[in-house]
């Protein structure tokens, strides 16, 4: 989940830069950001292992995640500081880039074709990253600020699975919106 949101950010970037900027990344640059976004991803993956919160079995019992439920301080606040690194700020910076890119859009008329469809098609697959991570999310925060009660294991594994079933969607998307694929 961590490397999709960050993925995303970086492809909302670039978009950014090319679009709006009109400057070209290179190859370099792509290699560094994947570097990047791993060492990002396996930090925050990495915490838990390493005292801050921990992995516990999920509800539903079918799979692990951090502990929600924790009231320790400590676990908390890696929790609140969690979802401001991996989703909030990810996603704000993703907003930012393509309200550039549509105002840029909006400025200059033609844009060219391509861009416009690797740009809808960038929009649909962060799309589909929210809508499936989202209800995972509330029901994290459910759980981690005691509303844990509401959440049955019935209700809490058909979030949990189709957050993690949101890698699925990336490929489909680029099939069916390019044909260099």
């Amino acid at each position: 989940g961590i490397v999709s949101i960050m993925t995303l950010t970086a492809l909302a970037y670039e978009r950014y830069i090319r679009v709006v900027h009109a400057k070209v990344i290179d190859f370099s640059w792509s290699w560094r950001a994947i570097t990047y976004i791993w060492i990002y991803s396996l930090a925050w993956t990495g915490a838990p292992l390493l005292g801050w919160n921990r992995y516990t079995l999920e509800i539903h019992g079918l799979g692990c995640s951090v502990d929600w439920k924790s009231k320790d301080p400590n676990d908390t606040s890696f929790v609140l500081l969690f979802f401001l690194g991996c989703l909030v700020v990810p996603v704000g910076i993703i907003a930012y880039c393509y309200g550039h890119i549509l105002y840029a859009t909006v400025q200059v008329i033609k844009l060219l074709k391509y861009e416009k469809k690797v740009a809808k098609m960038c929009f649909l697959m962060i799309s589909m990253f929210l809508i499936c991570w989202m209800p995972y999310a509330v029901v994290s925060f459910l759980v981690t600020y005691g509303y844990s009660n509401l959440v049955t294991p019935t209700v809490a594994v058909i979030p949990s699975f189709f957050a993690k079933s949101s890698t699925a969607y990336n490929p489909v998307i680029y099939i069916f919106m390019s044909r260099k694929v």
